[in-house]
């Protein structure tokens, strides 16, 4: 079963109460991994904790939250957050896990 891990490149300075809402939220969710089963739930999630922070600040501009593909060959499956300034959020497939093998000499 693939897994993926989450990831922020970037958090770049907020400019009002929505956008630190939004970079606090997104820290919380950095570095996790999720089973590939749980991939489709995770992202909605994420969209839908955003739509509730558009509501909760009301005065500031709404984000309007999607995920892009963000692989860089065909047989990458990585995911961008899109429409988000504030902060670069990544889930990136994971293709191998490292192991180390014991061999006696």
């Amino acid at each position: 079963m693939n897994k993926y891990v989450t990831r922020i490149s970037q958090v770049y300075s907020g400019k009002n109460k929505l956008e630190k809402a939004i970079q606090d939220f997104i820290t919380q969710n950095d570095r996790l991994l999720i089973d590939s089963k749980d991939l489709k739930k995770f992202k909605e999630s994420i969209i839908q904790h955003i739509n509730f922070l558009n509501q909760e600040f009301k005065n500031c501009t709404p984000k309007s939250a999607s995920w892009f593909d963000a692989g860089q060959t065909r047989d990458c499956k990585d995911y961008g957050l899109s429409g988000i300034e504030c902060v670069a959020f990544y889930i990136h497939e994971i293709k191998n896990e490292y192991v180390i093998e014991n061999s006696k000499s």
